[in-house]
């Protein structure tokens, strides 16, 4: 049996290639190229992006018999434009959009589901549009703006304070 770093084949070796990584192959972030999209997939389970992420330009999500819930309000989008495909079997997608974003449902179709996009294509210049596409099967497609008390808690400016200073 070798002892040392011999046993473990496929870590990085100091002065040599990984070889577990082809020569002249980079690896790069998924999201970044059409054919490699970030996918959010829920299946029976709920998954949820909220906080702050980065957007990559190509986003698929997939929501199996479950819902996607992407919260975009401190989110950073990496391109002027991110493309969203939906595959949706039975499950919801809800896009909670900050201002000056824009949404696009032109593209997206729908099955015995429902498509409600209360934000509009028209975005305010210097902000990203989210341009949606493929199909919600039998489930619905939400993009809105956040609601009331989902603001408790980040008070003016996200200092943290109650759901009275935001009635002042």
């Amino acid at each position: 049996m070798a002892d040392g770093p011999a046993q473990w084949p496929l870590l990085p070796r100091e002065g040599g290639p990984n070889p577990a990584v082809p020569p002249g192959a980079s690896r790069q972030a998924a999201g970044y190229g059409p054919d490699d999209p970030l996918r959010l997939t829920a299946m029976w389970s709920r998954e949820v992006r909220r906080g702050r992420w980065l957007v990559p330009p190509y986003v698929t999500v997939a929501p199996v018999m479950s819902n996607i819930l992407l919260d975009l309000r401190e989110a950073v989008a990496d391109a002027p434009t991110v493309r969203l495909i939906v595959e949706g079997i039975a499950g919801n997608v809800v896009l909670v959009m900050p201002e000056g974003w824009a949404v696009d449902t032109d593209r997206l179709r729908k099955g015995l589901g429902t498509i409600r996009n209360r934000i509009g294509p028209l975005a305010v210049p210097g902000y990203p549009v989210v341009v949606v596409g493929g199909t919600i099967g039998l489930g619905t497609f939400v993009a809105r703006r956040e609601r009331f008390f989902e603001r408790w808690g980040q008070g003016r400016g996200g200092s943290g304070q109650g759901p009275r200073e935001l009635l002042r």
